[in-house]
């Protein structure tokens, strides 16, 4: 724990607040230069080929994209609230030291200043949630894909989804590469299709699917290898880091450019589940600092990236205790959404209309790529700008 504190010490060091860094101008949504921690950085440094930060060649193709990125487990207290004091004085941490969300996720908080909106926070309207009842990770991944609960997945262990999914629908309107899945929890792969012999996909240390493509760019074959040789923690069994997952995701939008990307980030949840506070926060604040990244390179990207929207939201959320999630905490099947980029209308938190769950988060995708198929209804506050 000492250990943990000091590495969460140093971090707070280099979370500057958002109204002391200087804005930039931006073609993604007006969105300023992304906060990104001195360690974080470090981690980032080669996910978006030799040169991240310079000049990219992008083909000027205005047709809409979607980034989907999950972040397994991550509570809307702290999306929304910062830092839980209660938690962390109960665990001999600094109280205020990431009590404000614009310090614990200055690169969200900033999109929602300019280009973003965001439903399920506190006291402002209607909710979003899972649709339950188990509020565990694999159905909540499946209803994402699917776009409706599946009535038999009672485990993290269920087979793949019974019918299409978003991904089956976004490859027949397109082709091969307009699809890529990169995860760190193995197990999502499951969720993605009941074939995924189309979709590229990436899910932990060992899941490679349609791995040519992957390979085509060096950058990104690199990090597939050195993912492969990671060790698990903070996961177990064949998990790969999200440091790692981040990076390939990255590489490979800049180097393939797929319509649909669906990102999944897991270690908040896997510390969650050690019940160290301290580590989740700080994992939080590595997720935000890739959130950074992706704005940045979509503010490279021209037209396709002005035309991309990035949808971030949790599989499922966590007992008010914090450690715990599933069918006995209902509490945990409350999560959250954000929306950003240039398709998007408004910005702030929103009062969302009605209730919705995780089923509308597929529809919505459609929506905004023009893809048919599926049922449900998108989400207007995310589709009213098409």
């Amino acid at each position: 724990m000492h250990r943990t504190l000091r590495r969460l010490a140093a971090l707070l060091v280099l979370a500057i607040p958002v109204s002391l860094v200087g804005r930039a101008g931006s073609t993604w949504g007006a969105s300023p230069a992304p906060v990104i921690p001195a360690r974080a950085a470090r981690g980032f440094e080669t996910s978006a080929g030799a040169n991240p930060r310079g000049d990219y060649a992008f083909e000027d193709r205005a047709e809409s994209a979607v980034v989907l990125v999950v972040l397994d487990g991550v509570r809307w207290q702290e999306v929304f609230g910062g830092a839980d004091r209660a938690l962390a004085t109960e665990r001999g941490l600094n109280p205020v030291a990431w009590a404000s969300p614009r310090v614990l996720m200055p690169n969200l908080h900033r999109l929602l200043d300019t280009r973003a909106v965001a439903i399920g926070a506190p006291g402002h309207g209607s909710h979003i949630s899972a649709s339950g009842h188990r509020f565990i990770s694999m159905p909540g991944y499946l209803e994402i894909f699917a776009g409706r609960p599946d009535p038999s997945c009672e485990t993290n262990a269920c087979a793949r989804p019974l019918g299409r999914t978003i991904v089956d629908d976004v490859l027949d309107s397109g082709g091969p590469g307009d699809v890529a899945v990169v995860a760190s929890w193995p197990n999502i792969a499951r969720a993605t299709s009941a074939d995924r012999s189309r979709a590229v996909v990436t899910a932990g240390r060992k899941i490679v699917d349609n791995g040519d493509a992957l390979r085509a760019d060096e950058t990104t074959s690199s990090l597939l290898d050195r993912g492969a040789q990671a060790a698990a923690w903070p996961g177990e069994g064949d998990y790969r880091p999200d440091s790692l997952t981040a990076r390939i995701a990255l590489s490979h939008l800049v180097s393939a450019r797929p319509r649909f990307l669906f990102v999944g980030l897991g270690d908040a949840d896997e510390y969650g589940h050690r019940n160290d506070y301290a580590a989740y926060l700080e994992a939080l604040h590595a997720s935000d600092a890739f959130l950074g990244e992706l704005s940045a390179t979509l503010d490279r990207m021209g037209a396709r990236g002005r035309h991309t929207t990035v949808l971030i939201t949790a599989d499922h959320g966590r007992a008010y205790s914090f450690k715990d999630h599933g069918p006995q905490f209902p509490e945990s099947g409350r999560v959250w959404l954000v929306a950003a980029g240039g398709d998007v209308s408004g910005h702030g938190l929103l009062a969302a209309s009605r209730n919705h769950t995780l089923s509308d988060i597929a529809p919505t995708v459609r929506a905004l790529l023009g893809v048919t198929g599926g049922d449900g209804e998108p989400i207007d506050e995310v589709v009213r700008g098409k």
